[in-house]
């Protein structure tokens, strides 16, 4: 299982590459769209993960005693969810900075599952690796298209 879920993982960051680290080697009619299609891609793969939280704590809740742990985790599989459709109606850049940050969020609550037994502990490392990448892909867009210049920016809004 940990080798499946390391090539999925990398596999999952070819879109965050291929649009946010390299959106200047793509033509210059296209990078609006691209950019608008990383933002998009990046709030489906955020709801991906908070339905993963979803399914892995209504799994772990096997006896009565884990119920409240399944309430949490159930909140946050739908919070996450919400913020990831609501990051698609709001404007650039306000949306690349929430996505950004709800990585971050969703990340660090990962970790609290994993401490409490829920997530295994080589899980918890592939995940720390991966949302290290997509934060950085989400900083390379902003820089493409804030401090460039590039003319991105009105394409996307």
């Amino acid at each position: 299982m940990k080798k499946t879920a390391f090539i999925y993982g990398v596999m999952g960051l070819i879109p965050f590459l291929a649009f946010g680290v390299l959106l200047p080697v793509w033509p210059l009619d296209w990078q609006g769209k691209l950019a608008y299609t990383f933002l998009t891609y990046s709030a489906i793969i955020l709801a991906f993960l908070s339905g993963a939280v979803w399914g892995i704590t209504i799994s772990d809740a096997k006896n009565a005693a884990k119920e409240e742990k399944s309430t949490k985790g159930l909140t946050v599989g739908i919070v996450f969810s919400l913020v990831a459709v609501g990051a698609l109606l709001m404007p650039y850049p306000m949306s690349l900075y929430l996505l950004t940050a709800s990585f971050v969020i969703l990340f660090l609550l990962e970790v609290g599952l994993m401490f409490k037994g829920v997530y295994p502990l080589w899980y918890t490392f592939l995940r720390l690796a991966l949302t290290c990448v997509v934060v950085v892909c989400h900083g390379f867009l902003w820089y493409w298209v804030y401090d460039l210049g590039s003319g991105v920016l009105p394409q996307i809004m």
